[in-house]
């Protein structure tokens, strides 16, 4: 997969950070209509894409670090290292271990503010990306799309990560090489149970 194959969705990001405020301002997002009730104020419109992207890459690339252990499809663990950043890319890398078969690889997962405001999600074996996608937050979940995706309005992405990013969830039909690791429709990678 080369930087020829970058090509983000063909729609302009969402973001919706679900905090009291608008990101980078002091624009309330909700209004108080009484005893536990709430309404949004403009729901249609979320936060700025510029904003957020670069709030996002950097913010995820600490919450995979900050996580001492992840299961993967395929019986694989990833141990997370430290965030580095370098060139706007945050980066984490990673060793995933197999226990099944003794396997161990080495990698790296970068998030970066793309220039469409989208943030660039990238997965690197050794030095070979293995994986690409685009990620927004339209609603509570992230959404994420292959390169070059063409989203209708509505339509669910061919992945998903959990409000609270300790689980992903990503179709192979959008990532094909994935199959590789899961034998299954879906990849999946979360944060184990304690």
């Amino acid at each position: 997969m080369s930087a020829a194959d970058d090509t983000p969705p063909d729609r302009p990001p969402e973001y919706f950070s679900g905090g009291w405020f608008r990101m980078g301002s002091d624009e309330p997002q909700f209004r108080i209509k009484g005893r536990f009730q709430f309404e949004f104020i403009d729901p249609g419109r979320g936060d700025d894409p510029a904003l957020a992207s670069g709030h996002y890459a950097a913010d995820f690339a600490r919450h995979v670090a900050g996580e001492p252990r992840w299961l993967v499809a395929g019986g694989w663990e990833i141990a997370p290292g430290a965030v580095t950043e370098a060139d706007g890319r945050h980066r984490t890398a990673f060793v995933a271990h197999q226990a099944a078969t003794g396997r161990k690889m080495e990698g790296l997962i970068a998030f970066s503010p793309d220039p469409t405001s989208w943030v660039k999600v990238e997965v690197f074996l050794g030095a070979d990306r293995v994986f690409l996608a685009y990620m927004d937050r339209v609603w509570e979940e992230f959404n994420l799309w292959p390169s070059g995706a063409r989203p209708e309005t509505g339509e669910e992405s061919p992945g998903r990560i959990g409000k609270r990013r300790t689980w992903a969830s990503l179709s192979i039909s959008a990532w094909p090489a994935l199959r590789a690791v899961s034998g299954d429709d879906h990849f999946s990678i979360e944060v184990p149970d304690l």
